[in-house]
């Protein structure tokens, strides 16, 4: 099919549709800052470069280093784990072959082409948790504190398909313990820079929990652990001495800078978000009554899935689709109750015709949904309403990663997630609204 230069309804529409093909091929890429591998499974200065770029450019310095200075127990809290990761990955990936990976009997439902990447993609998780160590150390030091060194541990595993489920246990605490500390941090910088590594996490526990046979998305909303549980968990696998004195917050810190120079209101947060979760449930709730299963299992982008794989993905689609009609429902109720106006949903036209179009849009909204939250949290004053908010933002980055991984697109094409503006989002979201 090529474009015209008539104007007719049909090749607009027909504009219209190569427009959003085009955001979902290049858009999430774009987002998330696509960067690879060199080939041989090491990962590109691009992609390490990328990380730590992030973080030193949403890092106070200087004058605003009396805010930040609270926040030096809860970077370090999270180097310790960015450190247990980054060193079980660096051990793993030294102890097991690229054969011994790929033949893994956890991937036993996945077709060779596809088990042949997984050595790659585990390279990148790796890559991104050092690349974590590096920017987090650099920015304690930067605050003025003394980072946490690298502990010695005993993983425990002794296959590979044991190595992946400690991987996958590993990259799901992340997303908890990232999800409990963010609503203390104070310096809005450092929020950002969290929020970003937040989804990053929940990215590579959606890739793990699928290798493993379970689903990447097990809730609508990621729920939190404390500091205390999280340091339970990893302390099964640390076995040199740990001074948790250094995670200690104490009693007096300041409030958190959760407020951007809008000024929006949380109600204004609440009902942006809620635009964008009736557009996507509406996506799902039109896509799926659209494609039966058998046309969504047999999508040409999915050819290079084993039946076991396709078979499942229209469940998959399913349990994303009542994600968002739940977040739908709780975002409504939460704007009501505080005596606000929900939004309503409005009249869409996605543009897909084929079930593999269908899963490219999905894709490119999965993205957007994700740069949307972590645009939006650092504005939310409201406790409540951030800890709701930094839950959904992980359960679109798992959402985000599955359908990169359907469209053949790296799961976590970068380490840390770019934001978008309220502005940008709405641009995007607005191809799609035919009638608000």
């Amino acid at each position: 099919m090529n474009p015209t230069d008539d104007t007719t309804d049909d090749d607009s529409r027909f504009s219209r549709r190569r427009i959003l093909g085009a955001t979902a091929t290049v858009g999430a890429l774009g987002l998330a800052g696509c960067s690879g591998n060199s080939g041989d499974g090491t990962p590109t200065d691009t992609e390490m470069g990328t990380t730590t770029e992030t973080m030193d450019t949403d890092t106070p310095t200087g004058e605003d280093e009396s805010m930040a200075a609270p926040d030096v127990p809860l970077l370090n809290y999270a180097l310790t784990l960015e450190h247990l990761e980054n060193a079980f990955y660096r051990e793993g990936l030294d102890t097991f072959s690229d054969d011994e990976l790929m033949n893994a009997d956890a991937l036993a439902s996945f077709t060779g082409s596809v088990r042949a990447e997984v050595p790659d993609y585990l390279r990148t998780v790796g890559a991104h948790e050092a690349a974590h160590v590096t920017a987090i150390t650099d920015t304690v030091e930067q605050l003025g504190g003394t980072p946490v060194a690298e502990g010695e541990y005993d993983f425990g595993y002794e296959t590979p398909s044991e190595f992946l489920a400690v991987a996958q246990a590993l990259e799901n605490t992340g997303v908890a313990a990232y999800a409990g500390a963010a609503p203390q941090v104070v310096n809005n910088d450092v929020l950002a820079a969290a929020a970003g590594i937040h989804s990053v996490e929940a990215r590579h526990a959606a890739f793990l929990n699928l290798v493993n046979d379970e689903s990447p998305f097990p809730a609508a909303v990621d729920e939190a652990m404390s500091i205390d549980e999280v340091l339970e968990v990893a302390g099964q696998f640390v076995t040199s001495e740990v001074d948790p004195s250094v995670y200690e917050t104490g009693d007096d810190r300041p409030q958190p800078d959760r407020k951007a120079d809008d000024d929006t209101s949380d109600l204004g947060v609440l009902n942006y978000a809620l635009t964008l979760e009736h557009l996507e449930n509406a996506f799902y709730r039109e896509g799926l009554d659209t494609f039966s299963d058998e046309q969504l299992m047999n999508a040409d982008v999915l050819s290079s899935f084993s039946d076991e794989v396709r078979m499942a993905v229209p469940d998959h689609l399913r349990a994303v689709g009542q994600h968002e009609a739940a977040h739908v429902s709780a975002i409504t109720d939460t704007v009501n109750q505080f005596g606000g106006t929900p939004v309503e949903e409005a009249t869409y036209d996605f543009g897909y015709e084929t079930p593999s179009e269908f899963l490219g849009v999905a894709q490119a909204l999965e993205n957007t949904g994700v740069a949307a939250y972590k645009g939006a949290a650092p504005t939310v004053s409201s406790d409540a309403v951030f800890s709701a908010a930094i839950g959904i933002h992980s359960v679109e980055a798992r959402h985000a990663a599955f359908l990169n991984e359907l469209n053949t697109e790296s799961p976590f094409p970068r380490g840390v997630d770019e934001p978008m503006t309220m502005q940008e989002v709405t641009q995007v979201a607005g191809q799609f609204i035919v009638e608000s």
